[in-house]
């Protein structure tokens, strides 16, 4: 057996937790005396910010009609306010759809034009300066009610640099900009100028922080992604969980009998290689027993047994919003629902067990429209929308709303201008956080005009305003990380005056 053989059946044995304890440098769980955790939603493949949250200001360069004029009638959103239809929906503090065709965003079944139809001008906290998609309520109804915010023209971007500056110096640019692997890859590691950097922003901090939650087998950060572990998470002597979607599973026992027998032939028997390998069992053996006991424990003893979806489904028992129920001709992804479904058991487990701070990673690919962009940007909205609700509720269930917040990320934003039937790579776009917030909105409207004083292109690829390390910065600050520590997790937020957003409650 070669030393890669191996290596991958030793990797498939340890499982999560190579070395518990080992790895971690410091122990930080006695500096905290209270709850916090993030949740990361990576919208893959470049989200269309323009049209998930609409500008609605008056402005002439930043404003609905400068929208409307750049992006043209074939996918700009049409100018009509849904939100006074969704408040009528809003019944004891709960938004309760009784039948499809009460959404606000209904159109005789037909996604296409419900995509288009009109959106949810958010007049509380923001000013009448934005507004959310239409097939978007859930999302709408929470930042009606002051637990949300949207960032604008975000970006990976490593200093306040004009259009000119960039023009007149290519090396401020991030490398690769409109590239989909590599501008995803710094958005995780939350730096814009080298992809020679092995760890992201959270594994980072959970170099410093070590073993913050003072136990043998739960890490700080855990991965939901079945896209493999996300960048964010690496750190360069800690390691993230991995978990299904759908939680923790038995370990595959497929290759017990090969790796056993080879493991037990001479001269390997008395030799490190058999020492090490009974250590990675004896690890994943515990690791395995102890998450799912708990697990189950949360299952048995259901902290959200009695809280519904917004169409009634009761959400942990398997009862998952079907497109008969949202009246749309639509694919619901059940597999993202059951992520936050995930993320809010994960999250009552941490709580019940007395940790400090934990961080999870939801995934959801797709979001690359060049064209189709009515039909598929809408169903990954709906199904978006449909998640964080499940999700927001049962963390208003536990009282956990101000110990918790949901970023969202993107490699980049689409272009202002149409390509005809969707839009292209762009830069800039904005980003919405929900839970423990200061709501409103934060960062600077982006002009936009094609071709103009924030277009890098010709075609409307904003330069963005706010950077991601800013953005991560200020909600590191709220998760209880001193300065200094935030400056070893984005060491690129020197560059910038502003290290604090404000948007953190």
């Amino acid at each position: 057996m070669n030393r890669r053989k191996f290596l991958k059946y030793a990797g498939l044995a340890g499982g999560i937790t190579l070395f518990p304890g080992v790895l971690y440098a410091a122990d930080a769980s006695s500096r905290f005396n209270d709850f916090k955790a993030i949740v990361t939603v990576d919208l893959q493949g470049g989200n269309d910010a323009l049209n998930t949250f609409i500008p609605t200001g008056s402005d002439s360069k930043t404003g609905y009609q400068k929208y409307y004029d750049e992006r043209g009638s074939s996918i700009a959103i049409q100018d009509t306010d849904l939100m006074d239809k969704l408040r009528n929906l809003s019944q004891n503090g709960k938004l309760e759809i009784a039948s499809p065709s009460d959404n606000p965003y209904y159109e005789n079944k037909d996604v296409q034009k419900s995509y288009m139809k009109g959106f949810y001008l958010l007049d509380n906290y923001f000013d009448s300066k934005i507004a959310i998609n239409g097939l978007m309520p859930e999302i709408a109804y929470w930042m009606d009610k002051g637990r949300g915010v949207v960032v604008q023209n975000m970006g990976t971007i490593g200093g306040n640099y004009t259009k000119s500056e960039l023009k007149a110096d290519k090396s401020k640019l991030p490398p690769s900009l409109f590239a989909h692997n590599l501008q995803h890859y710094l958005a995780h590691i939350g730096e814009a100028k080298s992809f020679n950097v092995p760890t992201g922003w959270l594994g980072r901090l959970a170099d410093i922080w070590g073993n913050v939650n003072n136990d043998p087998v739960y890490h700080m950060n855990i991965n939901l992604s079945g896209y493999g572990e996300e960048r964010a998470m690496f750190g360069s002597k800690t390691t993230a969980m991995n978990y299904s979607f759908r939680g923790p599973i038995p370990l595959d026992k497929s290759l017990d009998k090969s790796f056993e027998e080879w493991l037990n032939s001479k001269p390997l028997n008395d030799g490190m290689f058999k020492n090490l390998y009974s250590q990675l069992r004896k690890s994943s053996f515990i690791e395995t027993v102890t998450t799912l006991k708990d697990w189950n424990d949360i299952l048995e003893n259901n902290p959200f047994e009695n809280v519904t979806d917004a169409y009634g489904n009761e959400i942990y028992k398997n009862q998952v919003v079907n497109k008969t129920q949202i009246g749309l001709e639509t694919i619901i992804n059940t597999r993202i629902i059951e992520s936050f479904k995930t993320a809010a058991r994960l999250i009552a487990i941490a709580k019940k067990k007395g940790f400090k701070r934990i961080a999870l990673s939801i995934v959801m690919g797709g979001y690359d429209q060049h064209s189709s962009l009515k039909k598929d940007h809408a169903n990954r909205l709906r199904n978006l929308s449909l998640g964080i609700d499940v999700f927001m509720r049962a963390m208003e269930e536990i009282n956990a709303l101000d110990e918790v917040v949901l970023i969202s990320l993107s490699e980049f934003s689409r272009s202002t201008a149409t390509n005809g039937d969707g839009s292209d790579h762009a830069w800039g776009g904005a980003q919405f956080v929900l839970g423990a917030v200061n709501p409103g909105n934060y960062g600077e409207f982006p002009d936009l005009t094609v071709g103009g004083g924030q277009d890098i292109s010709s075609r409307g690829r904003l330069i963005p305003t706010t950077s991601y390390s800013q953005y991560y910065g200020t909600v590191l600050k709220w998760f209880g990380a001193t300065e200094d520590e935030i400056d070893h997790a984005l060491p690129e937020l020197s560059n910038f005056s502003t290290r604090d957003i404000g948007f953190m409650a």
